[in-house]
């Protein structure tokens, strides 16, 4: 270990050039998986946030897709179920039903959500889209659209709205809310399809008092998608003790594009940098490689001296290890240390148009950065393995050296 020191500190530049293969890729390393796991959090939450919750209990239904939820008659004693398992933070009652939305000579398609205006702002971004007018109150007996909708059926505010709901288990029914608010979506569909009422509106609109579609609910301590098992825990619970004929969903199922989009996450992170590992291993390599043609003569003497094959390699495999070590721990507190900097300014701010979207939809208008300890030592030692890995074919030459041939190199 002392005579690859002395080596490291008489051949300084060579040195620190390989401190430099190492710092660099496990620096890297973990600023994006900071990044990473900032952006997993924020998707995680938006997409929770934004209408689906962590988990939702409808009736069992074969519905196809885009069909109609199966509405909950007698909901009391399963909204009391839901409120009283065991980590359920938060929880609000839904009636969605597909709807046509008519003026005096056209009509279009819809989806009518009924919703209690005060709950449901916890997940609905929608009242902080109001372009005109007002959101909903509770008892209101108004409606709020989209500026989208408005257009095509040629309606203003303050008109009223025709509804015409059309449920499998009731049938036909009708509802004519005043337009009271007008809400101006970045996605031009959501202005066209959705419609928001008052729960008591839509459950007059099915004829069916006290009438729901589904509960949602949150999960208490979820900060993001790597605690999702708190919510499996609390899905089984629910599962447990729910009456036959309903069923939990959650929140995999809910959003599946996003579980999906987080399952490719990762490995395709952990893929790009399994390059960078590659390559700072390789620049290891190459300058002990050259170290060891530079000091032959040197190694013949020492193994003419009664050095041993394994002492020879053991030298070499010190040196790679004395700068993997020291280059990843270097590496990682940089990195650490510019995620935590980062952090307490408050994160990464997005570019002005990305924050006006973001705000308008509720989500974070900067890119916030997530690591934990374990993913910081995880990165160094995974550096630290691959320079080592990388050291051993240098060490192998230079222990295959025959002394005699090895002292005659010029």
């Amino acid at each position: 270990m002392k005579a690859a020191i002395r080596h490291l500190l008489r051949n300084r530049r060579r040195s620190i050039l390989a401190l430099a293969a190492v710092i660099v890729p496990v620096f890297l390393l973990v600023l994006v998986l900071a990044m990473v796991g900032g952006m997993e959090r924020d998707m995680f939450l938006n997409t929770i946030r934004f209408e689906t919750g962590h988990l939702q209990v409808r009736r069992e239904s074969e519905r196809p897709k885009g069909g109609a939820l199966p509405l909950i008659r007698d909901s009391a004693a399963l909204v009391d179920l839901v409120g009283a398992t065991e980590g359920v933070e938060w929880y609000m009652v839904r009636l969605e039903l597909p709807a046509l939305a008519a003026s005096p000579d056209r009509s279009v398609g819809i989806l009518v959500q009924g919703v209690d205006p005060d709950r449901v702002k916890r997940i609905s971004p929608i009242y902080r889209m109001i372009e005109q007018g007002r959101y909903l109150e509770a008892g209101d007996d108004g409606v709020v659209v989209g500026v989208q909708l408005l257009k095509m059926l040629g309606l203003a505010e303050g008109d009223g709205l025709i509804l015409l709901g059309a449920h499998p288990d009731v049938g036909m029914g009708v509802a004519r809310p005043a337009i009271v608010g007008i809400f101006n979506p970045l996605d031009p569909e959501l202005g066209r399809v959705i419609v928001q009422v008052d729960l008591a509106v839509a459950q007059r609109l099915v004829r069916a008092p006290g009438a729901i579609t589904s509960i949602v609910a949150q999960v208490g301590g979820v900060d993001g998608p790597w605690d999702a098992w708190k919510i499996d825990q609390v899905v089984a619970r629910l599962a447990e003790r729910i009456p036959d004929g309903y069923e939990v969903i959650g929140w995999a199922e809910l959003a599946p594009e996003f579980a999906g989009f987080m399952r490719i996450l990762r490995p395709l992170t952990y893929g790009i940098m399994v390059i960078f590992f590659l390559l700072g291993g390789f620049v290891v390599l190459n300058i002990l490689y050259l170290s060891i043609l530079e000091r032959t003569r040197e190694l013949g003497v020492i193994a003419a001296l009664g050095a041993t094959r394994a002492r020879v390699m053991s030298m070499v495999l010190s040196e790679a290890t004395i700068i993997a070590s020291v280059g990843a721990v270097v590496g990682a507190l940089s990195g650490a240390g510019l995620v935590g900097l980062i952090e307490r300014l408050g994160g990464i701010p997005l570019p002005g148009l990305y924050t006006e979207m973001m705000a308008m939809m509720g989500m974070e208008t900067v890119l916030r950065l997530r690591i934990t300890g374990v993913e910081i030592v995880l990165s160094a030692l995974a550096m630290i393995v691959v320079a080592v890995l990388s050291a051993w074919y240098p060490a192998f030459k230079a222990a295959k050296l025959e002394p005699v041939e090895a002292m005659r190199h010029a």
